[in-house]
């Protein structure tokens, strides 16, 4: 069995992949661009995209993100599955 935060680090890299490949296949648009549509800085869109900080990122900024991409209602309830999956890890974690 995966180790807790084995796993979560895996799960971790696995949703900044999928978000990486939307972005890639909606034309790249700036983080600049995608910062100013979704209403956060540059910086978050470039840590929620490379899948940098110590939490998962919030799930707003993911579902605008993804929005911006021009992603399906089902590949969006997919990620948001693996986020879910995530987030309990990280609860269950603690601290």
């Amino acid at each position: 069995m995966m180790d807790d935060a084995v796993k979560l680090g895996a799960l971790r890299r696995r949703l900044a992949e999928e978000l990486m490949e939307a972005h890639r296949e909606a034309g790249e648009p700036s983080y600049s661009a995608i910062a100013g549509q979704v209403g956060i800085s540059k910086s978050t869109v470039f840590r929620v995209l490379n899948g940098i900080g110590e939490r998962s990122p919030k799930w707003h900024h993911v579902d605008d993100m993804l929005e911006v991409f021009g992603r399906s209602d089902r590949e969006v309830e997919r990620l948001r599955a693996l986020w879910v999956e995530i987030r309990a890890l990280e609860k269950a974690a603690g601290p």
